[in-house]
């Protein structure tokens, strides 16, 4: 079961033959810089309890964690053969300077199975952390089904550029907006929609208040929301700097049937390659990344990439994911 918006999450209780237990404490994403670590380091050491209490609970013939949190889970002693997923091989943004690497590594060994969603992934873990490749078992993220009519072409007018997500410095919006200055003249629209870190906030809102082809759409966005800011895009741009990980973001646009402009980072690059459903760029270049756009948005270019996004969805599904996990089950149980 995927939880993918608060929205439409499961309610606590037994559903067919899933129990959800919903006892994990959400972070506070109100507080300050000064209150940051006591209010996450409490909410993780929350977090970790409930694990605790459950795993004591019930006796387990497998534990599935698939979200990590490497300050508390390299701890875990669940008593059952143990599934990690690997969504993030490395952080985001690491906080524990040269002890990272040795944190990520207790938390890795401890599982005897690990998941991720390319192959890139596994290849990381062996060469940067030494994991045995026969550990390590791929399982494509899936592509979460969608009404057909929010797939289709989109609608007439200017194509529409979307940058979505959360709001962190590895995502590259600053060089979305030296793109964007770069195509001066053309006649297309960007829209940045998400929220986060209060410095790529700013860079959206100083972005959209200079140039009225841009439109800063900053805030919680709601599950009906994305599906329209999706349907109406022509085409989602991922410029990411930095990652070590395979892209939800990426997965949503195969959703709606959309090509995409990434970077050759992480999963990235060689996901779109493979599939064929859109342009690769390197990082942090912003001509690059203008000369993508342009080139995407060309009809030929953008129908041959839109159909490669639509066969992903065709084939990625959540049963063939589910059928793939189980596989992984099966090689412990």
């Amino acid at each position: 079961m995927q939880v993918v918006d608060q929205e439409v999450a499961p309610p606590g209780g037994t559903h067919g033959q899933v129990t959800v237990v919903r006892d994990l404490p959400d972070v506070n994403r109100t507080v300050g810089r000064s209150a940051w670590l006591a209010s996450r380091a409490a909410t993780y050491w929350q977090r970790a309890a409930a694990r605790r209490a459950t795993l004591r609970a019930n006796d387990f013939d497998l534990v599935h964690l698939h979200y990590i949190n490497r300050f508390t889970d390299s701890f875990i002693r669940p008593g059952a053969p143990l599934v990690l997923s690997v969504h993030d091989v490395l952080p985001h943004r690491a906080r524990l300077g040269r002890a990272e690497h040795l944190v990520l590594k207790r938390t890795y060994d401890r599982a005897d199975a690990h998941v991720v969603a390319h192959e890139s992934l596994r290849e990381a873990l062996v060469s940067d952390f030494g994991l045995r490749a026969s550990s390590i078992h791929v399982v494509p993220l899936p592509v979460l089904p969608v009404p057909d009519a929010l797939a289709g072409p989109p609608p007439d007018g200017p194509p529409l550029v979307l940058f979505f997500g959360a709001l962190r410095p590895n995502k590259g919006l600053s060089v979305l907006v030296e793109a964007a200055r770069l195509l001066e003249g053309q006649d297309v629209r960007f829209v940045i929609a998400g929220r986060g870190d209060p410095r790529e906030e700013a860079i959206a809102r100083a972005a959209a208040a200079s140039d009225p082809r841009i439109e800063a759409r900053i805030g919680f966005v709601t599950m009906a929301d994305k599906h329209r800011l999706y349907a109406e895009a022509s085409i989602v741009v991922l410029p990411y700097t930095s990652f070590a990980s395979q892209s939800g973001v990426l997965h949503d646009a195969y959703a709606h049937g959309r090509p995409v402009v990434v970077t050759e980072v992480g999963a990235l690059g060689r996901s779109v390659r493979e599939d064929g459903t859109g342009l690769v760029v390197p990082s942090r270049d912003a001509g690059s990344l203008a000369s993508a756009i342009s080139d995407l948005l060309q009809p030929d270019m953008w129908t041959e990439r839109a159909r490669g996004a639509q066969a992903v969805r065709a084939r990625r599904s959540p049963k063939e994911s589910g059928r793939l996990m189980r596989e992984v089950y099966d090689t412990l149980l």
